[in-house]
């Protein structure tokens, strides 16, 4: 056991704390994302906030001592050693008895209590589709959802059977494989909420060793259910279009059709300004990008197309300009330190790469 510092928080975790056989879990890499979630509540205000898969109680803990006006807590884990943990940490950081609960449940019994928050945070070790159905009986409308998945392998792409296993979702390896898990993430998390009713609007979303997203959970789902897609995808020359086509348009060669997948926005810019300006602890840079990226889905990687090209990849910058210049709207991406999001056509990125 050892003792370390996050935020405003002191917390004893696990000497050893990244694996199943472990104790209890502790992700010191998931730090930004913790803090991000912080920076998201301060905005939110919620009340009445569940940790379901609380594991070391240090998220619970932060959104207690960080965000004003925050009522409750409710702290668990079905792991009898992480509720130990918890119990500690809370002592530890002096958090008064009041202020929260702890419970020792499988996290989908508590979701079907008959009680309502705020604020639900799924965080697991994997996957979180086993939580998806359940965790509508604990969400208010107009209420927030923070969604953790580390299982990259299946919704990057690199795994296809075990995403369509797991999110229902046919993916493949393409040159965008973190907005793709991004999209799987969202979708999966839409199709459940719409069986209640109920629909996602992404505030923010990123992707690193995991994939992340937190939204407002509200009604009428229809609209936002139109904006799941299939996609066909051009192993070959990296076209992307949104809708099925069994060619490509651009290469003549045959596509992968991916999906159904979440087309719309995964983040939302007015609440990214409001991060950007009020909170220094969120990676600003990455911040920036965000405010900056175009709103059209699936970007292209540079240097991988500029591989399969067998040549150089040019400066993003100067990509980025001459599409501009062509009349097409381009950036950079904050899911992809070498991609460009564009409306122009692959057609374009081709040629400015030859």
């Amino acid at each position: 056991m050892k003792k370390i510092r996050e935020g405003k928080a002191e917390v004893f975790v696990p000497s050893e704390s990244l694996t199943k056989k472990s104790e209890t879990f502790y992700n010191p890499g998931m730090e930004h994302q913790r803090n991000v979630t912080i920076a998201c509540l301060r905005l939110a205000k919620p009340k009445e906030v569940l940790d379901p898969l609380a594991a070391t109680g240090i998220r619970g803990i932060r959104i207690l001592k960080e965000v004003e006006g925050v009522e409750n807590v409710v702290f668990n884990d079905r792991n009898p050693t992480a509720v130990k943990y918890i119990e500690k940490n809370l002592r530890l950081n002096k958090i008064q008895k009041r202020c929260y609960e702890i419970h020792g449940k499988n996290a989908n019994v508590l979701f079907l209590e008959d009680k309502r928050y705020d604020y639900v945070d799924i965080d697991p070790f994997g996957s979180p589709v086993k939580f998806f159905p359940d965790v509508t009986h604990a969400l208010k409308k107009d209420s927030l959802l923070g969604v953790t998945a580390t299982d990259s392998g299946a919704l990057a792409g690199k795994f296809a059977k075990a995403c369509f296993r797991r999110y229902g979702v046919f993916v493949g390896k393409t040159d965008f494989p973190k907005e793709l898990g991004v999209r799987v993430l969202i979708t999966s998390i839409l199709q459940n909420l719409a069986q209640h009713d109920l629909t996602f609007e992404p505030l923010y979303s990123h992707a690193n060793h995991y994939f992340r997203t937190i939204g407002l959970v509200k009604s009428k789902p229809d609209k936002n259910l139109s904006k799941i897609r299939m996609v066909s995808y051009c192993p070959k020359c990296h076209s992307k279009v949104i809708g099925i086509e069994s060619e490509c348009e651009n290469c003549k060669g045959k596509t992968d059709v991916l999906g159904p997948l979440w087309t719309g926005k995964i983040q939302d810019k007015d609440f990214c300004l409001k991060l950007l300006s009020k909170f220094e602890f969120v990676r600003k840079k990455e911040i920036v990008l965000c405010l900056e990226e175009i709103d059209f889905p699936f970007y292209y990687d540079l240097h991988q197309i500029a591989r399969s090209l067998k040549t150089s990849s040019p400066k993003i910058e100067s990509v980025i300009e001459d599409l501009r210049k062509r009349g097409f709207k381009a950036s950079r991406t904050h899911l992809c330190a070498t991609g460009v999001k564009t409306n122009a056509g692959v057609k374009w990125i081709l040629e400015l790469l030859k």
